[in-house]
């Protein structure tokens, strides 16, 4: 009789080994987690493969960071990203039908209802329209822009200078030149 309970005892230990690791690896692959900053707020988020995400005010950002995916909802608002590249797993953020893909860079997302804008601080990165929307795909250099409505998709180039005034948040300062006092108003609210 000992022997037929050894192989059964075997067996659970075993099994019971096996557990947290099972564990783990479920944990990894479901791992969507959801970030936000009230208005006014402004909040810094490293991701599990050491990537940060800054989100300014009032921002709604979803992650789902597992062992084959690296992917951002950016919902609503405005979020700097600091990519730590993984050619085998890129890191992606979807903006309303649009995503971008990470080719190893920094750049800023934002989102305002159906506008979408992406501003590519260093590095490059590739900005994909929806399917079936007879725009292509563009892949940015520092410095350029894309901005990118239901009607319209465009790029432009901004001054290094230009786009750091536009990174003043990340500071805790709204910096504004040439605005009236209407849009000043606007983007302060």
């Amino acid at each position: 009789s000992c022997f037929i309970l050894l192989p059964f005892v075997a067996g659970t230990l075993l099994a019971l080994a096996l557990v947290p690791g099972v564990v783990y690896v479920l944990s990894t692959v479901c791992r969507e987690q959801t970030f936000a900053t009230a208005l006014g707020g402004r909040e810094t988020v490293i991701l599990a493969d050491d990537s940060r995400i800054e989100l300014n005010t009032d921002t709604v950002v979803r992650a789902d960071m597992g062992l084959a995916r690296r992917s951002v909802v950016l919902d609503k608002g405005e979020a700097y990203f600091q990519i730590k590249h993984d050619a085998d797993h890129p890191f992606e953020v979807k903006a309303g039908n649009y995503r971008v893909i990470d080719l190893g860079t920094k750049f800023v997302v934002r989102r305002d209802g159906d506008r979408i804008e992406v501003a590519l601080v260093e590095g490059s990165a590739r900005v994909d329209a929806p399917e079936g929307s007879g725009r292509r795909s563009v892949t940015l250099v520092p410095g350029e822009i894309a901005v990118a409505t239901a009607n319209d998709f465009a790029i432009s180039k901004r001054l290094p200078q230009a786009l750091a005034t536009e990174l003043g948040w990340r500071r805790g300062m709204l910096i504004f030149k040439h605005t009236t006092l209407a849009e000043a108003a606007n983007t302060f609210n």
